[in-house]
């Protein structure tokens, strides 16, 4: 299985645990393949940094290690989605070009989606059932 995990699934691993850290350490363990974009790892460093006052050098280790369970790939160019907000348009993009079979996010507005093109949209709950 090859999925998306959406920013505020990693932030939510680092800083609170729990389920959001289970799936992270999952794909570690490489129990299904995640996968990220350059635009997502941007997401990623610009909430850090800003939101939560990580370092620099913090910052290179984080991004170093989602790069270390999860593959690179470069994002579709132009997407239409049925999106209240136009932000999770990188989160689509890097499923399609993925290609994957999910996104794990606890983001509201991308459940609302439940998939899009084939690629389902689950809560983090909802993942860790689906691989048993």
């Amino acid at each position: 299985m090859r999925a998306v995990i959406d920013t505020n699934v990693i932030i939510s691993a680092l800083f609170w645990g729990g389920r959001p850290r289970r799936v992270v350490d999952l794909a570690a363990a490489g129990r299904f393949q995640a996968v990220t974009s350059p635009e997502l790892l941007a997401e990623l460093d610009t909430v850090l940094a800003e939101d939560f006052d990580i370092p620099p050098d913090r910052l290179d280790l984080i991004l170093r290690d989602v790069l270390s369970y999860a593959e690179l790939v470069a994002s579709v160019e132009e997407l239409e989605a049925p999106v209240r907000d136009a932000a999770d348009l990188i989160v689509i993009a890097c499923a399609l070009a993925g290609p994957a079979d999910v996104i794990v996010t606890g983001d509201r507005d991308l459940l609302d989606l439940e998939q899009f093109r084939g690629v389902r949209v689950l809560s983090v709950s909802r993942f860790l059932s689906s691989l048993g």
